[in-house]
């Protein structure tokens, strides 16, 4: 009786031919994920880096009133980064720089890189994937790479929110001492699931949104792709993307520097509306914006270079 060949990837395959394995596959992974993972790395790394000082504007933001009297009226976007300046100097603009590169690396890396394979296996090779498809697979890869990353972006959150506080924790391992001495292990996943929750959003919103919009685009103008056609595409979809995620964002910063004060995100979510009413649940929403919107931007353009040079197709 004939036996059916079952065949590996051809990344897999190398690995038993190359005896080294190091330059083909690392467990069966196909060069092309592992391609797609590295290259999707660089450009949130590359997108975090620039876009940092909005991120710290952003967390100062939506803790403002925790530090406000009664009534009073936090500032705004410019006045929160001339405060920073002033009062701790420029390179508090790029506080938790370190654990948001290594989370952009391996967070964004997975959920943008997971992005594409997921939709080839949901949808196979030569299917056209629907917008609900593409949705989906958008929220498996950033629920998938939140539930293993949620540490480091607590760490990079805290050590934004930090401040002078002289009682906070100044560098990466401060906080986790700080944190596993007041909450054990588990206290460095606390705020996961909103994080969880947000990241599926975000990647959901932010890749689904950029597919169908360059779609769009290129059937209406006729566009090849090239820069104006990424950049249009990666604004619309920061703009998509930042209104839909800031709920989940401000409940996510008040339980990641809160610790112990909120028992779940329905608490906290609670909190914020008998305190602030819904328009509390976009607090900062103009300086999530500032970032998202350029970050989106500069991850798109990025990444789509990158892919070029590595022989990817576009997203």
């Amino acid at each position: 009786m004939a036996q059916k060949v079952i065949e590996l990837p051809a990344a897999a395959t190398a690995t038993t031919e190359n005896s080294s394995g190091s330059s083909a596959a690392i467990f069966f992974i196909p060069k092309s994920v592992i391609t797609e993972l590295y290259t999707s790395g660089i450009s949130v790394g590359t997108a975090n880096t620039v876009t940092n000082p909005l991120d710290v504007i952003k967390v100062r933001l939506q803790l403002a009133r925790n530090n406000l009297a009664a009534g009073a009226k936090p500032p705004g976007m410019v006045a929160t980064g001339v405060s920073v300046v002033r009062n701790e100097g420029i390179p508090a603009l790029w506080s938790g720089l370190g654990p948001s590169l290594a989370r952009g690396f391996f967070f964004g890396g997975a959920r943008l890189g997971l992005y594409t394979p997921i939709k080839t296996l949901i949808c196979g090779e030569s299917a056209k994937p629907t917008l609900e498809m593409k949705v989906l697979s958008g929220s498996l890869s950033g629920g998938l790479a939140a539930a293993v990353t949620s540490p480091i972006e607590l760490i990079k959150t805290r050590l934004q929110a930090a401040g002078r506080d002289p009682t906070a924790a100044k560098t990466s391992m401060g906080v986790i001492r700080a944190v596993v001495s007041q909450d054990g292990i588990a206290g460095l996943w606390k705020g996961a699931m909103p994080g969880l929750i947000r990241s599926a959003i975000l990647t959901a919103a932010q890749c689904a949104t950029y597919d169908e919009v360059k779609r769009g685009v290129i059937a209406t103008t006729g566009w090849n792709e090239g820069a104006a056609l990424h950049l249009t595409s990666s604004m619309i979809a920061g703009l998509v993307t930042t209104t839909i995620t800031n709920p989940i964002d401000v409940i996510k910063t008040r339980m990641f520097v809160g610790g112990k004060t909120f028992s779940g995100p329905i608490e906290c979510a609670a909190l914020i509306m008998r305190t602030d009413g819904l328009s509390g649940f976009m607090k900062g929403w103009s300086a999530s914006y500032a970032r998202l919107g350029p970050h989106t931007v500069i991850m798109f353009l990025t990444a789509e270079r990158l892919r070029k040079y590595a022989g990817l197709q576009s997203l």
